[in-house]
């Protein structure tokens, strides 16, 4: 059975070797800091995860050339000239000098996405669909108490090429028995235009470029907010304005779901150093989001009953009422 927290619980400390203040952690901030061994360690990461998903069945460079073609000529549809980029959003992400903004991002999200749910369970031979459905499931079935109303609308913010998007499309249809409409909204024109090849049906109902500090959208317009593998992403203050526009754009008993990193993962806590120097080479908020104390940050926005869920050995989802 997945473990259950309250809010009431302690915030876990970061992982040895995520902190600065550790010996471990400032080890690492010190090699990241030389420039040529930090290039090094990016060039290695992107080797490591692309050898990796490709040996598993991941199409990978293929289906980056693939989705980058069809996307290309849907860059002014998915770019709206009147949103800002906040300074944090440029910083080198997941072995890309510049960030999220870029096509070579863009066109490798799905497989990153299918590549990290295949890493949940190393142990079984599972198929990328395989993995990444019950990744999924497994998120929506933390949600699912909390939806003690219809859901009529939702919005996923920060959704990428929109993998989970178009996953909780088809779980709040199933669920309600009708066509719910939901919304992605995200801060990369590239992945939104992605994410509308992904999308040929136009289940989505909008792809909105916008900021999620800042999004345009009007006052609790929405009954169900999802942000799924974004805080870890985010500097803690960013992580903070995200979870006070998310307040304002849901209702009184709106229902707010973060699914992230699990600081009290074992699998995350026991990485061993080389991993781990690899991965907070590509994260570099990575110590702020473990340092942050996540449900409070949530009470302190206006949410209520905040409940914690192991939804796999890595990932927790966060639940919270409006």
């Amino acid at each position: 059975m997945a473990q259950v927290q309250s809010a009431a619980q302690p915030a876990a400390p970061p992982p040895n070797w995520v902190a600065s203040r550790h010996p471990l952690g400032w080890l690492i901030d010190r090699l990241l800091a030389i420039e040529p061994l930090r290039q090094l360690m990016f060039l290695q990461a992107r080797r490591l995860i692309i050898r990796t998903a490709e040996r598993r069945g991941i199409a990978w460079r293929a289906r980056r050339e693939e989705l980058q073609q069809q996307a290309e000529p849907l860059l002014a549809l998915s770019t709206d000239p009147a949103t800002t980029t906040p300074a944090y959003y440029r910083a080198r992400f997941h072995a890309y000098d510049a960030g999220n903004l870029c096509w070579a991002a863009a066109g490798e999200a799905e497989q990153a996405t299918d590549a990290m749910a295949l890493r949940v369970w190393p142990g079984e031979t599972l198929e990328p669909e395989q993995a990444q459905r019950r990744l999924r499931q497994a998120i929506f079935a933390a949600i699912e108490p909390n939806l003690t109303s219809p859901v009529r609308s939702a919005l996923d913010i920060g959704c990428s090429v929109g993998v989970g998007t178009l996953a909780l499309k088809q779980w709040l249809d199933a669920r309600e028995g009708t066509d719910v409409t939901v919304e992605g909204l995200d801060l990369s024109p590239q992945m939104l235009a992605v994410a509308r090849v992904r999308d040929p049906e136009g289940r989505i109902r909008c792809w909105h470029h916008a900021a999620a500090e800042a999004t345009g959208l009007p006052v609790a317009s929405v009954d169900l907010i999802t942000l799924q593998f974004v805080c870890h992403e985010l500097p803690a203050e960013a992580t903070r304005a995200v979870l006070r526009e998310a307040a304002r754009l849901l209702p009184p008993g709106g229902v707010l779901a973060l699914v992230d990193q699990d600081p009290d993962s074992k699998v995350i806590r026991r990485l061993p150093a080389p991993i781990a120097t690899l991965l907070k080479s590509t994260e570099p908020y990575l110590e702020e989001y473990f340092s942050l104390d996540l449900p409070g940050a949530m009470g302190e926005a206006g949410f209520r009953d905040v409940r914690s869920q192991a939804c796999d050995p890595r990932h927790r989802v966060l639940v919270a009422v409006r």
